[in-house]
């Protein structure tokens, strides 16, 4: 087609498709009424040969420009400052050098896959890579709302990005056991008391780093023994931010018994502390000198790391007691709904896509029931096959042993009443057995 003008109703909004000797380019118009007269006047124009139109501004906005206004506008007012920290340095560290110079308009799927082949041959984890070309895919997202492309390029692309190694294919999660718990608490006890507390928390709630350095005695019900989980902290650039929770929203955790009398004991303490010393009581439940929230760094380095040694465990990240907490409730046979609702998952289904697979014996009924309906008796008759041909070779063994073992020249059948002193008096019939065995055995039998 040398020329062609179409209008189509594609994703929920009416677009104006333009082919022109070979160029193609789309522009999304608000009703259809809008769309043909835009088709129309573009159409007389490209036979009075302005081609102009075949340029439109959106063909200089590079994906660089775009991106920066994106995480400027869109990133900062609605996302956490981890977040946009973690987009910022994608973006200036990987996507900027690589497909920051193209306009939005030229980024193809064959660039999307060799960006993500070269970050793979150079020795970048495959999940790693995956983030960057989902913030690339997020970015075109966006673009495509804002009609400067028609289509997104980094779309559908899952399945070129398979693990393909033995390490790729790992299970990313890796809870301690009920006896490594027992083994980091005593550690904790023995070398860290003093957080002794925030472990137990960690372990016994399955709270995120950031909700336990965030609570507040407020948060703490005593007589109902749940935590409110209200906010998230951190530290950026040396300020303390606090925000809500990953899921957005607050939500009830449960708290052991043990735990609440812990954190009522501390809560006594630090009470009779403060007016001993004539200042208010810190908010915080787990502050540091200074009464903050503890810095995740400092926790990091000066606590975890270091308790791990003491207690002889192997390197894991912080974040993995929340995993052990699920864990274990799961093995012990807690509901993933239970489960959902303590971690404060969006939906179930990331809780099953998670720890589905710990359920203890969740699909062996199901398996025994398969192998009921299709596979009736299916081995009873090799059972039964099986003991015949034992029975067989026990026969040929016996035959083989008696003709390695002959009978003596004196056997013969011997029939004799019996009736000795201390023995009941019994006509027994002794066939065939060698005399000497006869009379060991009576020998045996008589009283001296």
């Amino acid at each position: 087609m040398i020329m062609g003008v179409r209008v189509r109703y594609w994703k929920s909004a009416w677009w104006v498709f333009i082919t022109h000797r070979g160029v193609r380019r789309a522009k999304r118009v608000g009703d259809r009424r809008a769309a043909e007269e835009v088709a129309s006047k573009v159409r007389a124009r490209l036979q009075l040969g302005d081609l102009s139109v075949l340029e439109p501004a959106g063909e200089s906005l590079t994906l660089q420009a775009y991106a920066e206004r994106w995480l400027e506008q869109y990133v900062t007012a609605h996302c956490k400052p981890r977040t946009l920290e973690l987009y910022t340095f994608l973006c200036r560290r990987h996507l900027f050098p690589a497909v920051g110079h193209l306009p939005l308009l030229r980024v193809t799927r064959d660039q999307v896959r060799a960006l993500f082949a070269e970050k793979v041959s150079a020795g970048m984890r495959r999940s790693t890579a995956l983030k960057v070309i989902g913030l690339l895919r997020e970015i075109l997202n966006h673009a495509v709302e804002d009609a400067h492309i028609p289509l997104n390029p980094a779309t559908r692309l899952s399945r070129f990005y398979r693990g393909r190694t033995e390490e790729e294919a790992r299970a990313p999660i890796v809870p301690l056991t009920e006896v490594e718990v027992v083994q980091l608490l005593a550690a904790c006890k023995r070398w860290y008391p003093e957080a002794l507390d925030l472990i137990a928390t960690a372990v016994w709630t399955g709270l995120r780093q950031g909700e336990i350095l965030g609570l507040k005695w407020e948060d703490v019900d005593f007589a109902g023994r749940f935590l409110e989980v209200r906010r998230t902290v951190a530290y950026r650039g040396g300020r303390l931010l606090a925000g809500s929770p990953k899921s957005g929203k607050a939500r009830r955790v449960d708290l052991p018994a043990a735990l609440a009398a812990a954190l009522a004991s501390k809560k006594s303490l630090v009470e009779a502390e403060a007016a001993v010393q004539g200042h208010d009581l810190t908010p915080w439940v787990y502050p540091n000198k200074a009464g903050k929230p503890i810095e995740a760094m400092n926790l990091l380095h000066r606590l975890w790391a270091p308790l791990l040694a003491k207690a002889g465990l192997r390197r894991i990240r912080f974040h993995d007691l929340r995993h052990t907490y699920a864990s274990l409730l799961i093995q012990s046979g807690e509901s993933l709904a239970y489960v959902k609702d303590q971690l404060g998952h969006q939906s179930i289904q990331m809780t099953v896509d998670l720890y589905g697979h710990l359920v203890p014996g969740a699909n062996r009924g199901a398996a025994d029931r398969l192998a009921s309906a299709t596979g009736s008796n299916l081995y009873a008759t090799q059972d039964r096959e099986r003991e015949q041909r034992l029975e067989v070779t026990s026969e040929k063994e016996w035959s083989r042993g008696r003709e390695l073992n002959p009978r003596p020249t004196d056997y013969e059948s011997v029939a004799l009443p019996l009736s000795y002193p201390g023995v009941r008096p019994k006509s027994l019939t002794l066939a065939k057995h060698p005399r000497h065995l006869l009379a060991a055995w009576f020998q045996h039998l008589v009283p001296e």
